[in-house]
């Protein structure tokens, strides 16, 4: 793939991925990621204006998911009676108007990415994704080593949750704000779905094999259970899957759940511990107030860990015994819709998640020395997960649409076996399990996949 190949759009929609990958960035105050989303919008605007782009039929129905939670958020807005929490750093108008905003783009990135793939073919659109993911990765990998060598880290100029900066030491817990992202949970997120395809791509060339330590060191670094257990779990079903096929035992399929513990052995020569919480570093709270033994559970200690290799895998032995409810976020969630009425039609986008956030903050206060602690105080909370989000959202409508959606795309998976199919499955599978326990927003990485898989059924 040679850059002299890219035409304009092109060109434009990878940057605007790359700029997603720019998370903890600003300028003017402005995301670079929403610059990002909203370059998606305009690409598919002039191509519609140009009429170079062609209606979509294979994706009507997720166009109609999609109008419908537009429908539903609208209608909700007009007649929502809440202010916003304390310390969002948005209005309503503009809160709503940006989750609007990630659902438009959604469906310009799948029909972008369809069309893409016809002005050039498949192989082609997946390198792009590849080598930005990769690009990506390796800025991360200097932001971690920056504070081991003590090189110059990157200057993170978007402001937090509550409006305040996010040094790197801000945080209770480890790693805060390696990487690109806000979050390193962020970063595993972002970068975890293009590790299937960058295996695919060294099914056809071994360089990728080597390229593949690069993301995958990333995201061991992270220590994101979500990432590394997903890559992990969605691989070794793959593996069964195709033994049970073929007959036979694919050992290209064990590379990247080798790679992952050959990385985070290796990780362990680049062990971490980041200082404790400077007191002064900790708003909306006064120094004298700031406490982090809110997070001082077992699972927090095992974190905050300088072997990576204990980090990671102590904590998936903690959750292994406690069952799923060892991931804290599913136990907040089931208490939340334990304690609310079924949802037909939902709150709508983002509204959900301001209704959301003071049972949030009842449900994980802790009493300490007779006063109470609170989570996230005066903020807008994410669900962390997709499938409650389009509860919340849209309603047992909207969830129900969404899963018709993806029994439509698993259907026409499985009634392919090449090698293609084996790796989109993976990547398809990996996301929709870390939408469980981080992503709560229908990504562009999903769309990416649906358009790949959208457009290579459509050739079959």
């Amino acid at each position: 793939m040679k850059i002299k190949n890219l035409n304009l759009p092109l060109l434009i929609f990878a940057i605007a991925f790359f700029l997603e990958g720019l998370d903890a960035f600003s300028i003017a105050k402005i995301p670079l990621s929403w610059i990002g989303i909203l370059a998606y919008v305009f690409i598919f605007i002039y191509l519609k204006f140009t009429k170079k782009i062609e209606y979509i039929f294979d994706i009507t129905f997720i166009k109609y998911f999609l109008y419908y939670l537009i429908f539903v958020t609208i209608i909700r807005a007009i007649t929502f009676d809440l202010n916003m929490p304390e310390y969002a750093s948005t209005s309503l108008v503009e809160y709503i108007g940006l989750r609007l905003l990630k659902i438009l783009s959604f469906y310009t990135i799948i029909s972008l990415t369809i069309h893409f793939i016809k002005k050039k073919n498949i192989e082609y659109v997946i390198k792009l994704f590849a080598y930005i993911a990769v690009f990506i990765s390796l800025l991360s990998l200097y932001s971690y080593f920056s504070y081991i060598f003590d090189w110059t880290d990157f200057s993170r100029t978007r402001a937090g949750t509550g409006g305040w900066s996010q040094p790197i030491r801000r945080a209770c817990s480890i790693l805060r704000n390696y990487g690109t992202f806000r979050e390193p949970s962020f970063l595993a997120v972002w970068v975890t779905p293009a590790i299937p395809l960058i295996f695919y791509l060294a099914r056809k060339s071994k360089i990728w094999y080597l390229i593949s330590l690069i993301p995958i060191l990333s995201l061991v670094l992270t220590r994101s259970l979500t990432g590394i257990i997903s890559v992990i779990f969605v691989f070794s079903i793959a593996i069964l899957l195709d033994f049970y096929k073929n007959r036979t035992f694919n050992f290209l399929l064990v590379l990247p759940i080798l790679f992952i513990f050959l990385m985070t052995i290796f990780g362990n020569n680049f062990g971490y511990k980041f200082p404790a919480l400077d007191p002064s570093m900790c708003p909306p709270e006064s120094a004298d107030k700031c406490d982090c033994s809110i997070y001082d559970n077992e699972q927090d200690i095992a974190k905050n860990s300088s072997n990576v290799y204990q980090s990671v895998f102590n904590r998936i032995s903690i959750i292994a015994s406690g069952g799923i409810g060892g991931f804290e976020n599913i136990d907040i969630l089931s208490q939340y819709i334990g304690n609310s009425n079924l949802k037909i039609f939902g709150d709508g986008l983002g509204l959900s998640n301001i209704r959301y956030s003071p049972e949030f903050a009842e449900i994980t206060k802790q009493t300490k020395d007779g006063q109470s602690i609170y989570r996230n105080p005066g903020q807008v909370v994410s669900f962390n997960n997709l499938y409650a989000n389009l509860y919340f959202s849209g309603g047992i409508i909207a969830l129900l649409m969404f899963l018709i959606i993806l029994r439509n795309i698993f259907k026409q998976l499985f009634k392919n076996d090449s090698i293609l199919d084996t790796y989109l499955f993976i990547g398809f599978l990996t996301i929709l399990l870390m939408f469980f326990f981080q992503a709560e927003e229908l990504s562009s990485q999903l769309a990416i996949y649906f358009g790949l898989i959208t457009m290579k059924m459509s050739h079959e």
